[in-house]
């Protein structure tokens, strides 16, 4: 439905309660006192509000709501009955549900046709030689990594009301909240109904690289489990203890509990201790952005989005951009916590209205710059849609509550439209591969009815020409990883450059005099927004020139592609994404990533392999190309935009304590000149913190893991082309029983019927 008809339905709706309550606009503004805040309408607002319901403040609204005599529940049940039809409510209240059955149909149609592919196997030694098993059993590992649910993360700093959000959603008192740096592991909430039989208690804790699809492996949950058992855990090893005798490597606990939001998503929340010593608080905070699909974010009333805070966040969004052009922010939510009754409802409103506005230059710089550039957006959203998602939050206000749950639960729906949809067609390019293997491997045991002397002659005549071709394609491959020092300099030179300037007194002067009005202001928080400013920058620099390296390297992947030698005449290319990949008894591109298993860093190929993971959905890098994937954390990344920054293992980042090193010192800054001091002292701390040996390490570090994961590569590359050759030589010399052969491509014939009968079950209703 659209939003004007939703409008009308919500005007006819309040208006006609309130004539039945017998009151005018008059006097619904003056009985508008909610919670002890005294009026927050008079009779202007009260109009707005029946003209543009569907955009009327929340605490405006309440008031409306109370002044009429008509609980908020009964307003959002009406919403609810208008916004969402009964068709579209089987798509998003019981829509995991259905993921789960169709991941369960496709997964139970690849593992009877794996199990066909045995049996025929056992009676057909021709198609022994395939190696159709293995491939069927990736698919089944993928399809496994399916059945997870979207998550919604929250952040902030710690004491901004995370943990109490979380029990507030869950209607329960898990988590433990504390009002000190508490939280030390990663708390991902899921439903009882995913507890897998090998979990009896209702936490369990799991060591680092646990990821959340793995909680359906009994094997996974077996490597990675620390302990389990009651609530009590999470005193003894998800808070901070601070005893340095007590070794705990404890990196995220998994709560089961029975809350129906859970049922639709998984809720993660994160450390926020992000300005203590403790490096693995900070990497548990910024790296729980690669499991969230969807983002909250927290910040108290008092100094909302100020100091600190701004920097934090930017660092979060910046990694979780959009997945739908048209729907930029509704992944996103910004909580203004701490909103206590005594605050009155103006304050409370116009603390988002402000502050959208006061730090619109520093979000466009930091985030939305870098979305229009990586194309997820067209333009910045302006200050009013970012107040829009906007949201004041204390428990002991009903009106607070209940509105965050509402928010929450239509995001929660919004993701799972999105996770439905990715998922179903996930499952049917993995049918379509998994079909494309079969076509191929009948083609190629048809090949084989020709006479063998003719087949010689034709691998051997490919394996020449391949030959020329590969030796100008692997000098190639010399000059890309060659001109990594080259490419190392330029970034270190374009960052030198902007690093100088923006940290210069001239070049901050001119920071503060375009960002800040007020001085206080400016002081407390250029320190967080000059780090992020070069984080940021860094970022886009690195990400621009590893693209480069990236499109370099895909295009002698598919030369060597195209060159090497292949016997089945039968079209082999399956497009799925913007790619055409090859599904016969060779790839390029699983060859080469899967070189690089085992490597820390990737550099500029983590951005490769991300891209891979994206376009074709990890399906058909399988063998130790999917191991890759899997430690970077990307054949499970279904519902989310692969990340450069999580691919590279987490955000970057550059600390600089500012604050301390120039103290308190607004006093002094007087008159039209405050900003050249503040910029003066400003950059003499920068000079101090050596800033720049941060940066000059993260830029060398990424080219010289990029040297070294092009050349895994290569190396693998070249052996596993070796490998297939020789097997192509090995069964071109090799005479074929014509007739076994007949029944061994009716087998497979008999396979695809089988396999194809499944297809359908994906298709979205």
């Amino acid at each position: 439905m659209s939003n004007d008809n939703i409008n009308k339905q919500l005007i006819e709706f309040l208006i006609s309660s309130r004539n039945e309550a017998g009151l005018s606009q008059d006097d619904v503004a003056a009985r508008s006192d909610i919670y002890g805040m005294g009026r927050t309408l008079d009779q202007r607002s009260v109009s707005r509000i029946e003209k543009q319901p569907i955009k009327a403040d929340a605490i405006k609204l309440a008031g409306y709501l109370n002044a009429i005599g008509m609980e908020p529940n009964r307003y959002y049940d009406f919403l609810n009955q208008i916004t969402y039809k009964k068709e579209d409510l089987s798509m998003t209240t019981v829509s995991m549900n259905e993921v789960a059955t169709k991941v369960a149909k496709a997964l139970e149609k690849i593992t009877e046709t794996k199990e066909a592919i045995a049996q025929v196997t056992k009676e057909q030694s021709y198609i022994a030689s395939i190696g159709l098993g293995d491939k069927f059993e990736k698919y089944e590992d993928l399809l496994k990594s399916l059945n997870g649910k979207p998550i919604i993360g929250g952040f902030g700093h710690f004491d901004s009301g995370k943990t109490t959000m979380f029990n507030t959603l869950t209607g329960g008192k898990v988590l433990t909240e504390k009002f000190q740096p508490a939280t030390c592991v990663v708390n991902l909430l899921m439903h009882i109904d995913d507890q897998p039989s090998n979990i009896n208690g209702q936490v369990a804790i799991f060591r680092k690289g646990f990821k959340p699809h793995m909680i359906h492996s009994k094997d996974l949950v077996n490597r990675y489990l620390i302990e389990q058992g009651g609530t009590d855990i999470l005193d003894r090893l998800g808070v901070h203890n601070h005893d340095e005798s007590v070794t705990n490597d404890a990196y995220i606990a998994i709560v089961f509990m029975d809350a129906p939001i859970l049922k639709k998503v998984w809720l993660l929340d994160t450390p926020g201790d992000l300005n203590s010593d403790d490096e693995q608080d900070t990497e548990k905070a910024l790296g729980g952005i690669e499991l969230a699909d969807g983002v909250v974010f927290l910040s108290m009333h008092a100094g909302f989005f100020k100091e600190s805070d701004l920097g934090f966040a930017a660092n979060i969004i910046r990694q979780r951009p959009p997945v739908d052009k048209n729907n930029p922010l509704k992944h996103m939510l910004f909580v203004q916590s701490h909103c206590h009754s005594e605050l009155s409802a103006d304050d409370v409103s116009m603390v988002g209205k402000v502050t959208f506005k006061r730090i619109k230059k520093q979000l466009d710089k930091l985030v939305f710059n870098h979305w229009v550039e990586d194309g997820y957006i067209d333009e910045a959203p302006e200050p009013s849609e970012l107040t829009a998602r906007t949201q004041p939050f204390w428990r002991e206000n009903e009106l607070y509550r209940t509105s965050l749950i509402r928010q929450v639960d239509e995001m929660a729906e919004y993701l799972i439209d999105n996770h439905t949809a990715i998922v179903e067609q996930n499952i049917n390019n993995i049918y379509s591969q998994a079909d494309k293997v079969l076509e191929v491997a009948i083609a190629s045991l048809k090949d084989k009815e020709q006479a063998s002397v003719d087949r010689v002659k034709e691998v051997e005549a490919q394996d020449a020409r391949f030959r020329k071709q590969a030796a100008e394609i692997t000098s190639e491959f010399k000059d890309i990883i060659s001109s990594c020092k080259d490419r190392k300099s330029k970034d270190l030179s374009d960052m030198k450059d902007f690093y100088r300037y923006t940290s210069s007194p001239d070049g901050l002067e001119a920071l503060l005099t375009e960002t800040y009005e007020d001085k206080k202001e400016a002081q407390t928080e250029i320190g967080n927004y000059f780090s992020q400013l070069i984080t940021s920058k860094l970022e886009s620099n690195l990400k621009s020139s590893g693209k480069v390296v990236s499109n370099e390297v895909e295009a002698l992947l598919v030369k060597w592609q195209e060159a090497a030698p292949r016997m089945t005449k039968a079209s082999i290319d399956s497009e799925i994404g913007d790619l055409d990949i090859d599904v016969s008894g060779f790839n390029s591109r699983a060859a080469f990533v899967g070189g690089m298993t085992g490597l820390g860093s990737l550099g500029a190929m983590a951005l490769y392999v991300s891209t891979i993971a994206s376009n074709l959905g990890a399906y058909i890098l399988v063998g130790k190309a999917a191991g890759v994937l899997v430690s970077l954390g990307l054949a499970s990344s279904v519902t989310s935009v692969t990340s450069f920054v999580a691919a590279l293992g987490g955000p970057i980042t550059i600390g600089i304590a500012i604050a301390a090193a120039i103290g308190y010192m607004v006093y002094r800054l007087m008159g039209a000149s405050w900003q050249k001091s503040l910029a003066k002292k400003v950059s003499d701390a920068i000079k101090k913190e050596n800033v720049w040996d941060q940066l000059e390490d993260c830029i060398t570090k990424f080219w010289n893991s990029t040297q070294t994961a092009i050349q895994a590569g290569l190396d693998e590359l070249v052996e596993q082309t070796e490998e297939y050759i020789h097997k192509l030589k090995e069964e071109a010399a090799t005479e074929y029983d014509t007739d076994e052969i007949k029944r061994s491509v009716e087998a497979l014939d008999m396979l695809r019927s089988l396999l194809l009968g499944g297809k359908s079950d994906t298709k979205t209703a």
